[in-house]
């Protein structure tokens, strides 16, 4: 699979990310998982523009919403990952109320690594909108059958309960 454990994508003028070290491509188990789209989420705000890491936190809760929580040190250990893996860079840059703050920008192999985790989305989006439907399917037949059962058992008649047929032992045993 593309972005895998020591496999790379061929960058231009001979750069290329390798994967690597615990590369979070897609499917490396580190970042890549199905749950985890924390890395193209990240990806995809820095194509925007260069952005400091508490920037990228809301962009990226703007982005998914509750759904894709960015806690602050996950994020940082993240962006620290991918600077290592070449897919971002970082500078300092003063900050306008208070101390420096460190400013990530997308490298071009950071941009290639966004196209490969859209073609891994895109299939993921595919396998779960076959689940959903296949689970609508299975949910309108079991909803057909027990409508089904239902209506056959008025025009039966209703069998009677236990407790109306049997007699109460309880009077018996006294």
């Amino acid at each position: 699979m593309p972005g895998g454990r020591g496999q790379g994508w061929g960058g231009r003028h001979g750069h290329g990310w390798q994967g690597g070290r615990g590369s979070g491509g897609p499917g490396s188990g580190r970042g890549g998982g199905w749950g985890a789209p924390l890395e193209p989420a990240v990806l995809a705000v820095l194509a925007s523009g260069p952005a400091h890491g508490y920037d990228l936190r809301g962009a990226i809760e703007h982005l998914a919403g509750t759904l894709l929580p960015a806690d602050p040190g996950g994020l940082y250990r993240l962006l620290r990952r991918m600077e290592d893996d070449g897919l971002v860079t970082s500078t300092w840059a003063e900050g306008s109320h208070g101390p420096q703050r460190r400013q990530y920008q997308l490298t071009r192999d950071g941009l290639e690594a966004l196209g490969v985790w859209r073609e891994q989305l895109e299939r993921r989006s595919s396998a779960l909108r076959a689940i959903v439907a296949a689970i609508d399917s299975a949910l309108t037949r079991t909803s057909s059958q027990r409508a089904g059962d239902d209506a056959g058992s008025d025009q039966k008649g209703q069998q009677p309960c236990q407790a109306e047929t049997e007699p109460d032992h309880r009077a018996t045993e006294r």
